[in-house]
Formats: structure tokens, C-alpha cells, sequence
């Protein structure tokens, strides 16, 4: 009865704390924005193109047992859907079942390492779109992410001081579409006393340390500032100083916006648009430790972790492949779906640490992961994997391409 009873009171309370929050909210839109405020929906995210207007350099790409395998595990998703589920592609769509048997004819493709037939098979088979960009001329911003590597423990000491949080058990994450069918939003919030509040913040918790002694430390690690970057990537690796290595990934956030303290370094004229890259936000910090706290808390987002086998893992639960999988904005983009990627990469001199060339760069991704960053037609993150090239790469792209993603069979793509 008593669990009931606190059952009963929790669903009640959380009625009336939504209550406020949904005539505050009320017509908001389930939009992606840009940098320049074009608000764009799923519909008009991509267009269609021809396929005499894809890259050129697709016809030289070989070797694609890994795009292969990135294929595959997004056939694994598809298949845990409702075979009729739709998977939107601008204005048009096409069922998950679909999706799962062109895929599997098409990874199968891509193992032949037969190039020639991979193209008749894609113009024949598959439909081309591409992003609208951050301009409306299909400009995007290309990224890249990682998985760093951490010094830590599993036991609290003077070096080993900063945790990794697990998801702590008063976070809620609330479905607004029950009262507001239109919105595919959700909130994350808490209880405190009897009111619904936002969920502490990075300052709340790592600074006033609103969730010490709940037993919700994962693991020590030695550096803050590392926790704040694998926050931001989502996930990495812990090595133990008692011998070992473990992976750590996303298990949720506090439900506060992410802020960039790039560009609030970049708007306060400490690191300039052109030398902004992670190396040089950690090199700041170094040498402006007191300054540390208040760029770090300006960004209130903070990421719960969990520890994985395998992975790491994108936002549909499959394992993300180096190289190959992109983190594109989850609301608008067709999670799962293969496409193309044009773009620059870094070429580093083994003479010296400094010195970078760039070149162009055209290859098969899979859309398989999304971040808090990640925001409207004009970016893709591509992921990179483990490693210090993938670290190195990671720290300094911020480069112009752009996206394209395709469907098939082509016969059942509608209007």
C-alpha cells in the first residue's frame, strides 16, 4: 500500500508540475535551427538530387568492408522496428522493412570491392539527397569526434578526485507528446519537495556537489577539465591505475542546453575564430587555471555515464565504426541511413608537430549517432575511433563540406 500510495502521489505531482510547463511551451514546434535562425523541419532538410551530381571521387572508393560493417548494424536497428515504421527522407519515405532489404543487398555490394557495380547498383536502386546546409546551398560544417583515453581508479584519492557520474535515480525524462501530440520534445527534470524543477546543473553538481554520497561514482579520474571533454565526446576509455582499461559511454544528461566555451573564448577575444580548436581550449585552461570553474560552468550541460562492452554506441544502440559513422542532428536527419561525405581531412608531418596539410576527402558514412552540439542541417560529426591521429584529427576539424544520404528501392519512395 505504501508503494502505491508513493506511486500514486509521484504520478500526481508530476501531472501538476507538467501542467505549468505545457502553457508555457505551448506552440513551440519540433524544429531544427541553424546559425543564421532559418528554423527547418524533416521535410525540407533535404532535397532530392541526381546522381550526376554526386561526387566524382565516389568511383575511386575501395576497400568498404568497413562502411560494410557500419551498413549492417544500422540493418540491426531497422529490424528491431515495426517492419512498417516510416524512415523520413525529406518529403519522402519509405518503410523500416524497405530499408532493411536494400541495405543488406547493398552491404553485400560493398564487400565485392567491386566499385564499377556498387555505382550501376546505386543509380539504379537508390535515390540521392542531400543536406540544405547551414546556408541553403548544402554547405556544411564537418567536425570530428573520438574516443579519449583517462587516468583513473576505481577508488577516491588525492590524485583520483573528480568522478564520472552514473545516471543518478531522481532524474526524469518526460515525453511532452501525451499532451502536446504535435511535440516529440522531452524534458528532464526533478523533484524538489513537491515541485517539478530543471535538473542540477554542471556548477549544482560539480561544484556544490548535489550528487555526492548517493553512491553514484562510476570511477576517479585525475583531471577535470578531461571529464568536461569526454562529456562532450561521449564517451572513452579509463585506464585503472589498478591495472586494466575500461570503456565508459552516454547514459544520459541533465537536460540543460549545451554551451560552446569555445565561442564564448572567441567572444571574450582570448582565442581567435581562425586558431579555435580543442587544443587550443586546453591550452588556455593550462595557463589560466583560475579561470577554469567559470568557463567550465557556463556550459549547465552535463552527461551521465554507464560502462559499456564493446561499443561505443550511438543514439541507435549499435556500435559506431571508425571512419564511418557521422552524429548528425537526431530530429531532422534519417537516423541509420547510408550517404556520402565531402569534405577536407588533416594530414600530419612526421617531421613536425605543427605542420598539417589538408585534402580532399569523399567517402561512404552511415548516420548512426547525434549529439548535443549537433543542431540543424549545417553540421555533421564524424566519428573517428581510438587513437592519437584520431585524437589529433578530432582536436582541429572545422571544416566546410558536404552531406548526402540515399534510399531505396526507389519504387517505394513517395510524395
Amino acid at each position: 500500500m505504501n508503494c502505491l500510495y508513493s506511486q500514486q502521489k509521484t504520478r500526481s505531482l508530476l501531472t501538476r508540475g507538467l501542467i505549468v510547463l505545457l502553457l508555457a511551451i505551448a506552440g513551440c514546434k519540433t524544429t531544427a535551427t541553424t546559425s543564421t535562425n532559418t528554423t527547418y523541419t524533416k521535410a525540407d532538410s533535404l532535397i532530392p538530387i541526381p546522381w550526376s551530381e554526386a561526387p566524382e571521387a565516389l568511383k575511386q572508393e575501395h576497400s568498404l568492408n568497413d562502411w560494410a560493417d557500419a551498413i549492417e548494424a544500422s540493418i540491426g536497428y531497422y529490424a528491431r522496428k515495426k517492419p512498417t515504421a516510416e524512415v523520413n527522407f525529406g518529403t519522402y519515405k519509405v518503410s523500416a522493412i524497405d530499408m532493411t532489404r536494400s541495405l543488406r543487398k547493398l552491404a553485400n555490394l560493398a564487400r565485392s570491392d567491386d566499385n564499377k557495380a556498387l555505382q550501376v547498383f546505386l543509380q539504379e536502386n537508390f535515390k540521392l539527397f542531400r543536406s540544405v546546409g547551414s546556408n541553403n546551398q548544402g554547405n556544411v560544417l564537418v567536425t570530428a569526434y573520438y574516443e579519449p583515453l583517462l587516468q583513473g581508479s576505481l577508488q577516491r584519492s588525492k590524485r583520483y578526485k573528480y568522478p564520472l557520474y552514473k545516471r543518478p535515480k531522481d532524474i526524469f525524462d518526460i515525453s511532452l507528446s501525451p499532451w502536446l501530440p504535435e511535440m516529440k520534445k522531452k524534458i528532464t527534470a526533478r523533484f524538489d519537495g513537491k515541485k517539478l524543477t530543471p535538473y542540477y546543473d554542471r556548477e549544482e553538481i560539480d561544484i556544490e556537489k548535489n550528487l555526492d554520497k548517493k553512491n553514484l561514482e562510476l570511477v576517479w579520474v585525475d583531471d577535470l577539465v578531461d571529464v568536461f571533454f569526454l562529456q562532450i565526446q561521449g564517451s572513452g576509455r579509463v585506464q585503472l591505475e589498478e591495472g586494466g582499461v575500461i570503456r565508459v559511454g552516454y547514459n544520459g544528461a541533465n537536460g540543460h542546453p549545451y554551451r560552446s566555451i569555445g565561442k564564448i573564448l572567441i567572444e571574450e577575444g582570448a582565442i581567435s575564430r581562425e586558431d579555435m580548436s580543442l587544443p587550443a581550449i586546453r591550452n588556455w585552461l593550462d595557463k589560466n587555471p583560475s579561470q577554469q570553474s567559470r568557463l567550465l560552468n557556463a556550459n549547465p550541460s552535463y552527461v551521465f555515464f554507464r560502462k559499456l562492452k564493446g561499443g561505443p554506441y550511438g543514439n541507435i544502440s549499435v556500435a559506431l565504426t571508425p571512419e564511418r559513422s557521422i552524429a548528425t542532428d537526431y530530429r531532422i536527419f534519417p537516423k541509420g541511413a547510408p550517404g556520402v561525405l565531402v569534405t577536407t581531412i588533416p594530414n600530419f608531418s612526421k617531421n613536425s608537430s605543427t605542420e598539417v596539410t589538408w585534402q580532399n576527402n569523399t567517402r561512404f558514412i552511415v548516420n548512426q549517432d547525434t549529439g548535443g552540439a549537433i543542431r540543424g542541417p549545417g553540421r555533421v560529426d564524424l566519428f573517428l575511433g581510438f587513437g592519437e591521429i584520431a585524437e589529433k584529427t578530432a582536436g582541429i576539424m572545422k571544416q566546410s563540406g558536404s552531406a548526402l544520404y540515399f534510399i531505396a528501392p526507389t519504387e517505394t519512395a513517395n510524395n
